[in-house]
């Protein structure tokens, strides 16, 4: 039951040492927050869902913004913090949200 809340509602996919989000939110959800343990390194990643011109999606990891949507998992013993910020249009579905922040 966790593994389905995590991967198909949160969107939460772990591939090798990225974390990807394609999240499949309801529409009055604004944030959640995960605390992610990779071996000895903790992430605290803030989730946002807020209404733009344009749909899409954000990543910055310790300030820094990503280009590829991902979270880099490295195993330094330091505690990180992210945030994944998507982007919704006024008019758009939850389920066209999950398909365009899936594509990346």
């Amino acid at each position: 039951m966790y593994r389905l809340i995590v991967e198909s509602l949160l969107g939460l996919r772990l591939e090798v040492d990225k974390l990807r989000f394609a999240p499949c939110l309801p529409a009055d959800w604004k944030e959640f927050k995960v605390h992610y343990r990779y071996r000895e390194t903790v992430y605290h990643i803030a989730v946002l869902q807020t209404v733009a011109a344009h749909a899409g999606m954000t990543v910055t990891v310790d300030g820094m913004d990503r280009d590829d949507h991902a979270i880099p998992l490295v195993d330094d013993r330091q505690e990180h913090s992210a945030e994944v910020r998507i982007h919704v249009a006024p008019s758009q579905s939850t389920a066209t949200l999950e398909h365009q922040t899936a594509l990346g």
